[in-house]
């Protein structure tokens, strides 16, 4: 009897608890080609003092699987469809601990993700439904935005509902001189849309029909500034090939003939 009460309380003892107080999802630096920069950040308490030694001996790790195992929290994850969006660029930092209280044994950890997700791509074209945006460059230097919901990895409703609890903060920051045309669900009653928003935020709510398409118009000397860079790239592909190098031939050919025939005139005046 005694060996078993021995045994219960060091189980007891080497249980590690960790408990979410706060997860913020951050989706900015939206680019032209659908891609954006995500930004999450998962804070927790850790309850004990093997809670605490298991998050040190971690310290120095970056893998996502280990932090998962270890925490067995479900917020330690990136929040967004692997399945249909490519990572780049993944990064993990565990922060040292902080705010420790000796009395109630408890200490707050955070993690840290920060990567690219882009569209996925297939012989040069992003594939249909992939990547946080869908894009559409419906008219001359305006491209639409629209939100792809499958793009997320939150839990959801029956319906497919995105459910954000209290403790989950979701937002987008939107491009500069973006025009902001249609988001569902939003708590601002006196939105006239369109309209210049900076950022949007959710949170301690259920996403119903979950919505946001925006307009980016780019300005007239960055249509002119692409459209010379075109040439100039078009120009040196050309010339890097077979033909290009035939063709720098001929026109020196050209050139040479016009020189000879210009002073061959003028020594007959002379």
């Amino acid at each position: 009897m005694k060996a078993v009460l021995i045994f219960l309380l060091l189980t007891t003892i080497l249980h590690a608890e960790f408990l979410v107080s706060n997860v913020e999802i951050t989706i900015g630096d939206i680019q032209s080609d659908g891609g954006a920069r995500v930004h999450e950040s998962v804070q927790f308490l850790m309850f004990g003092d093997y809670s605490s030694s298991l998050y040190d001996s971690g310290i120095s790790q970056n893998s996502l699987s280990y932090w998962s195992s270890i925490t067995g929290l479900k917020d330690v994850k990136m929040h967004v469809n692997t399945a249909n969006v490519h990572i780049q660029d993944f990064r993990l930092r565990p922060q040292p601990r902080t705010s420790c209280n000796p009395i109630q044994g408890t200490c707050h950890g955070e993690l840290i993700l920060d990567y690219w997700a882009y569209p996925t791509i297939n012989d040069s074209t992003p594939v249909p439904g992939t990547g946080l945006f869908n894009l559409d460059k419906y008219k001359p230097r305006t491209t639409r935005y629209t939100l792809n919901p499958t793009s997320l990895s939150f839990t959801t409703t029956e319906e497919g509902s995105v459910v954000l609890d209290e403790n989950t903060n979701l937002i987008i920051q939107l491009p500069v001189d973006s025009i902001l045309l249609d988001v569902n669900p939003y708590t601002e009653e006196d939105l006239d849309l369109p309209e210049h928003i900076s950022e949007l935020s959710w949170n301690d709510i259920v996403l119903v029909k979950f919505s946001l398409v925006f307009d980016v118009e780019e300005g007239i000397d960055k249509e002119i500034s692409d459209f010379f860079t075109n040439i100039s790239l078009n120009i040196s592909e050309t010339l890097s090939t077979a033909e290009g190098f035939a063709l720098i031939i001929l026109i020196a050919i050209l050139i040479g003939s016009y020189l000879y025939i210009v002073m061959a005139k003028r020594r007959g005046e002379d």
